[in-house]
């Protein structure tokens, strides 16, 4: 029996709208114009479920009456299925709970922080909470945390189709292409060839070694005088598990690989996010992060083009293509008893 969506128009697979299009092509563009539009004033709050909310409706409040509002049917994009209605609520905010206790990602270094944004953003993917217009807001709302946090983010050098790559491979717990999506959106990076990230690396042991035990003298005098918490105890115990990798080579010589993986695969220059205040700890981290970025993403591409060769080649995706060259030559929407996600993406 097929599956009702409500916000369909009947018959269709689009999305009941003010103007009352019902053609799918003119809808994308009225939606397009009036995003865009909305796009250059937006609200920057970051740091709750309303705010999201408040972002969503900003955006769409001219194409949709339910703009602002969590959906209440069932929802699947790209083969990935949001939660039960009844849950979006709850998890949501138990999302922004976690970033909040974060300190919604701030005093974090560039690297830091795309780690930290990829599994809050992975979150809200999971649980696709708008009947339409997931994925917009969700960079936006990143965007804006980037901004908050003081990092130069540009939204525009976006690769949509390893975006939606990312966001199906998060919903399986696996963040790091989405790790790496983010990372390239940043505009502070640092171009060096894997030799002169070799020699830094070295050059870095010595100033890492004596910062880590500056701050372990640091918080063994808090510990003596008696003035510990749970908080510097187990920093302190991270410390010196730090020192010790670093005085054994372990860090340094993990990194040294990691630059090593990806010059074989032909990789000749890396991107290097800055680290904190100048932390030479931060900086080793970040050469390590850029080559396994930069690896990743190798292979990333290549099982791309893999599956776009193979759709190529493939029969069936050529019937596909011309169907959709003559449904879209009838001016009439396509059929679909689904429900998922249509509409304009960003770009």
């Amino acid at each position: 029996m097929p599956v009702t969506d409500p916000y369909l128009y009947p018959d269709t697979d689009v999305l009941v709208n003010k103007k009352g299009y019902q053609n799918a092509d003119r809808l994308r563009i009225f939606e397009t114009t009036r995003y865009l539009s909305r796009a250059i004033t937006m609200p920057t709050a970051t740091n709750s479920p309303s705010a999201l909310k408040n972002l969503h409706h900003h955006l769409f409040q001219d194409v949709y009456d339910w703009a602002g509002q969590y959906r209440t049917c069932n929802l699947s994009v790209d083969g990935r299925k949001g939660l039960h209605p009844q849950s979006i609520h709850q998890s949501v905010n138990a999302v922004f709970q976690n970033l909040n206790a974060n300190n919604g990602l701030q005093d974090l270094s560039s690297d830091r922080f795309v780690r930290a944004a990829a599994t809050h953003i992975a979150s809200l993917d999971k649980i696709l909470p708008f009947r339409h217009g997931n994925q917009q807001v969700t960079l936006l709302h990143l965007a804006h945390l980037a901004r908050n946090a003081g990092h130069t983010f540009d939204l525009s050098q976006l690769d949509h189709d390893q975006w939606n790559r990312a966001s199906s491979q998060a919903a399986v717990n696996d963040e790091r292409l989405m790790t790496h999506a983010i990372a390239s959106l940043f505009k502070s990076g640092r171009t060096m060839t894997p030799d002169q990230a070799r020699r830094e690396t070295l050059s870095l042991r010595d100033p890492a070694r004596h910062e880590i035990q500056s701050r372990i003298e640091g918080a063994t005098r808090t510990l003596d005088a008696g003035r510990a918490d749970s908080i510097t105890l187990k920093e302190l115990r991270g410390l010196r598990e730090e020192l010790k990798a670093l005085e054994s080579d372990t860090q340094v010589g993990t990194v040294l690989r990691h630059i090593d993986q990806a010059q074989k695969t032909g990789i000749e220059k890396l991107i290097v996010l800055p680290g904190r205040d100048g932390s030479a700890r931060d900086a080793i981290y970040a050469i390590g992060r850029a080559a396994v970025r930069s690896f990743d993403l190798r292979e990333d591409q290549r099982a791309a083009q893999g599956i776009k060769a193979e759709q190529a080649h493939s029969s069936s995706s050529w019937f596909a293509r011309a169907s959709q060259k003559l449904s879209a030559s009838e001016g009439t929407a396509p059929q679909s008893n689904g429900l998922k996600s249509r509409g304009p993406q960003i770009g």
